[in-house]
């Protein structure tokens, strides 16, 4: 049964324009229902799936199996796979690399700043902007994300990403290397990204968890689940059997680390794994030598000459008799030992091994930090590494680079979702994640002081410095002055802000002669 139509009587004050929009009261509620139903948690129902991993076998790792993975390795996606599995073995058992992982994990820096662009004549589409691309960094989780990629792309070299979009919903994928290859075609500068097919429907295989009554808890079949947790191009490609799907180069992504210009990158970590290993021979060695010294070794030396004259004499009984007599003796908690005359000497044998050199240590130690991007300072001072100062400039330079990359792929997804929403791209928005190197701000402060106060710069020149956008500036204290921002702020009056009595001092009808005369001779000082 339709519902009845309802008929309205629209009264105008004056006559409309051609400019002139007119909403029922009907219209403007089921408007103002969609916005609420958008604005709240509209991200149901954006599955994504975890992928099985191949264990590595660690008993393969030698100085000449890294010697082979070295070579040419930004090309050769197997070499980079292996390579991650070698690095993600050591994160888990190297206490440096491991804690050089953690470090980057835990203080990377997730605020980041949005420079919308000044376009005159159009607010209300810019305001309209802001509100798509606050939401939409709401939706992905951004900090999140930032937490995520950095880390694991200084990790493993790569991070590929997806957007993928469902009802004005939106979810950022990541794909391993292996289920997601990189092709030998760039579009505009940028890399067309693959999956495997192939690759993905055997990870994807793994024992179901079902409830009591025997159903799955998520997804029956295979095809249920690549269609719930991969982009719409994946879907189709699974259905018509392609061994390859090309994924949409607009919501695809990948960070690439150390690539030299080619397919893949190359974590960082790989260089210091070398180092790792000869710290792993030192410290296997001290084990077996310490080992050795923890054996109690005691020789008993009996006289040659119970062996007779021509040493023919086997001499059991006198050789049984002294080991019976010794080891009574040793039983006991104070050890008083008299030896026939036959014995000789009773001492302790002990290994002749010593340690490592500690200096060898500490060359494959300090290049193993090196190659990570930790430096000691004044490192000849003797200071031991316990009290020595570290520089992590260029680690923090290399966590930087990472975020340049997620700033250009943030920004392309800003188009796509403008886009989308019937937005201009004029009103498209930089972003600038926040430098994770804090060690300079003292330093930048004085210089934008400097160059603001003394050299005469521009506001855009102080502020760039300090990662303050001048237009956002701007905007804000047109927008103060307008709304008399100063009036409303007027300083409370307190000691500092009140210039008090003006009759303030001596008072003047002070029948002191004395003091006449001193406040005359001040007054004309």
């Amino acid at each position: 049964m339709s519902p009845p139509k309802e008929d309205f009587e629209v009264v105008y004050a004056s006559k409309p324009d051609k400019d002139t929009i007119i909403l029922t009261s009907q219209d403007k509620a089921k408007a103002w229902l969609e916005q609420a139903m958008y604005q709240f948690g509209n991200n149901y129902n954006q599955y994504s799936s975890y992928l099985n991993e191949n264990s590595l076998n660690q008993s393969q790792i030698s100085p000449e199996e890294l010697d082979m993975l070295a070579d040419n390795a930004q090309n050769d996606l197997e070499k980079i796979k292996k390579i991650n599995s070698i690095v993600r073995y050591y994160i888990n058992k190297d206490d440096l690399i491991g804690l050089v992982y953690e470090t980057i994990e835990s203080n990377i820096n997730t605020d980041y700043r949005l420079s919308f662009p000044e376009v005159s004549n159009d607010t209300k589409a810019s305001e309209k902007a802001k509100e798509i691309i606050g939401n939409f960094n709401s939706q992905i989780n951004l900090k999140l994300l930032m937490r995520k990629s950095i880390p694991l792309a200084y990790s493993e070299g790569n991070y590929a990403m997806y957007l993928r979009a469902k009802n004005n919903s939106y979810v950022v994928d990541y794909y391993p290397l292996g289920v997601l290859e990189v092709s030998d075609y760039e579009i505009d500068g940028e890399p067309v990204l693959l999956i495997n097919m192939t690759e993905l429907k055997s990870r994807l295989q793994k024992t179901n968890k079902k409830s009591r009554k025997g159903k799955n808890l998520f997804f029956d079949k295979l095809d249920d689940e690549i269609k719930n947790n991969y982009p719409e191009e994946v879907y189709k490609g699974f259905q018509d059997k392609d061994a390859y799907v090309k994924l949409d180069i607009r919501k695809s992504g990948i960070i690439r680390l150390n690539n030299m210009n080619r397919k893949y990158g190359l974590t960082s970590i790989f260089r210091a794994l070398k180092s790792s290993l000869m710290l792993e021979t030192f410290e296997r060695t001290d084990r077996i030598n310490a080992k050795a010294k923890a054996k109690k070794i005691i020789f008993q030396k009996l006289h040659k000459e119970i062996l007779g004259q021509d040493y023919t004499k086997q001499a059991f009984e006198e050789m049984a008799y002294a080991h019976t007599n010794l080891m009574a003796a040793w039983k006991n908690e104070t050890v008083v030992y008299t030896g026939a005359a036959f014995v000789e000497d009773v001492k302790y044998v002990e290994p002749k091994t010593e340690n490592i050199n500690i200096e060898n240590v500490n060359y494959h130690r300090n290049k193993q930090m090196t190659s990570l991007g930790i430096n000691f300072l004044n490192v000849g001072s003797g200071q031991s590494y316990t009290t020595a100062s570290i520089s992590i400039t260029e680690l923090m330079k290399t966590i930087n680079k990472i975020s340049e990359q997620l700033e250009d792929i943030l920004e392309k997804w800003y188009k796509v979702v403008l886009e989308s929403n019937g937005i201009s791209l004029e009103h498209c928005p930089s972003i600038q994640l926040i430098d994770s190197e804090e060690l300079n701000k003292e330093l930048k402060l004085k210089l934008a002081e400097l160059l603001y106060s003394k050299f005469n710069s521009s506001y855009e020149t102080a502020y760039g410095l300090l990662g303050i956008n001048v237009e956002d500036e701007k905007q804000r204290r047109i927008k103060e002055n307008n709304e008399n921002y100063d009036e409303i702020f007027t300083p409370r009056l307190t000691a500092y802000t009140n210039s008090g009595d003006k009759s303030a001092g001596r008072p003047i009808n002070n029948k002191d002669p004395d003091k006449h005369l001193q406040d005359q001779d001040r007054r004309n000082t």
